[in-house]
């Protein structure tokens, strides 16, 4: 006894030292205290109630409500029977009885349950002298469809929830943050084991964590929406294999600021949501999973679970790999930090920078604009490549070697193109010095 205390101690303790809201299984930890007139309003919803709780609750309350049921129509039929003075004429051939064979209340118990669910059956039976008997029949029976339907209606909507079919509908364990298209972005991936699909499916992402207004109030659970998207579309998606969900750490992103030291520090937790419409029963069912900073891999991607096998001519997923990621060079800056940089470089390098606002306008800007082989902090530097060596080698004369268009700027006037942009272009690519990463922040 004192062992099995020790491990709910245990098991409560590590469950508050992590402060999850929703727990990696999708369950709330959150309980409702201090309710006024909570079993009353319980009462009220009865339905949702017996959905709501335990099987061995459900069961204990129908059991309670068969006996309960028996033992009241058996209180009455005793009192039928004594009324007409059956039980004391027992034996007597001459006394026409209302009803046959009731000599106590045992008998009147099995009566009762004899009548409630099959009706009468055996030497026990009403008979025309017994017409309040006859009225008792009928509502007795009415009595036990109720219960019966009301049992299985119950049944069924426990075994057919959604909440089950959530279980089957994965999260990956950590989420990850890495560069994709030049811009920071947070990823984590989901995935259904079943082969009924998931209809309707969209995913959303709040972030909870403290925040102080302007005017000093203080909110230690400020909620605030995430935008997520899947595959460069829009947050609803095709849910026939595992997909990776993208979150752009952008200006209007709550981890803009973060950097790879700031996530060690911060106390924040991302709650995500994958909602859909279930194909077999059409019902709604709504998977929800968390992410605590310890849980974020910085400079991490996730590996491919999906093959194909060309012995059958079919797609493949690997679930062994779901959780499975590898490292990536990525910044150790923040997304805002890493904003600036660029804005610098695109200082020094007397690059106009676009009218947009967006950060993908910065990258354009520096992958196209600038023609030099290095840049003066050395952070950052582009390599020519050329389509074949003859080209490398005439390119000193000037003919053969294909010039990399440039913006040129003039008078404030609009940007016009070099004529080097007529000929076939050069491809030029952005590299990044590894050892001068960390520095860069």
């Amino acid at each position: 006894m004192d062992s099995l205390l020790m491990y709910r101690q245990t098991r409560y303790s590590s469950r508050r030292i992590r402060k999850r809201v929703i727990f990696k299984q999708g369950d709330c930890n959150v309980i409702q205290g201090n309710v006024a007139k909570r079993r009353r309003r319980y009462l009220q919803d009865i339905f949702t109630t017996l959905v709501d709780i335990q099987w061995r609750w459900t069961l204990f309350v129908f059991a309670c409500s068969f006996i309960l049921s028996w033992l009241g129509f058996a209180a009455i039929w005793y009192l039928i029977a004594l009324s007409h003075g059956d039980i004391q004429a027992v034996g007597d051939e001459s006394h026409k009885p209302c009803v046959t064979y009731i000599y106590g209340f045992t008998s009147a118990f099995l009566f009762s349950l004899e009548t409630q669910h099959t009706i009468g059956y055996g030497n026990r039976y009403i008979t025309e002298e017994c017409p309040e008997g006859i009225f008792i029949l009928a509502l007795q029976s009415i009595t036990g469809v109720f219960i019966q339907a009301f049992m299985v209606g119950i049944v069924f909507a426990k075994l057919s929830r959604p909440k089950k079919r959530a279980q089957t509908l994965l999260f990956s364990k950590n989420a990850v943050i890495c560069h994709r298209d030049g811009m920071p972005c947070l990823l984590f991936r989901v995935g259904d084991m079943r082969k009924s699909h998931i209809i309707e499916a969209h995913v959303t992402a709040q972030i909870i964590r403290r925040k102080v207004t302007k005017e000093g109030e203080v909110l230690p659970f400020y909620q605030q929406n995430m935008e997520v998207s899947c595959d460069g579309g829009d947050d609803r998606l095709m849910f026939i294999w595992p997909t990776i969900v993208v979150h752009k750490i952008d200006r209007d992103s709550p981890l803009y600021g973060l950097s790879a030291q700031d996530m060690l520090k911060e106390r924040f937790e991302i709650v995500v949501m994958l909602e859909g419409v279930v194909e077999s029963t059409g019902m709604t069912t709504q998977a929800r999973s968390s992410y605590l900073p310890s849980e974020i891999l910085w400079g991490h991607r996730f590996e491919s679970v999906v093959t194909f096998k060309r012995e059958t001519g079919e797609y493949e997923v690997d679930y062994t790999t779901f959780n499975n990621t590898y490292e990536v060079d990525t910044p150790l800056c923040s997304a805002r930090q890493l904003r600036e940089v660029k804005k610098e470089l695109n200082k020094q390098n007397g690059v106009t920078e676009a009218s947009s606002d967006t950060d993908e306008s910065d990258t354009s800007s520096v992958e196209v604009s600038s023609r030099k082989n290095s840049l003066s902090n050395g952070y950052l530097r582009f390599t020519p490549v050329y389509a074949n060596t003859n080209e490398q080698t005439n390119g000193a004369a000037g003919d053969t070697m294909a010039l990399p268009p440039a913006i040129i700027t003039s008078g404030g006037g609009a940007p016009t193109v070099s004529p080097g942009s007529e000929r076939k272009k050069n491809f030029r690519k952005l590299s990044i010095k590894e050892p001068s990463m960390d520095s860069l922040c």
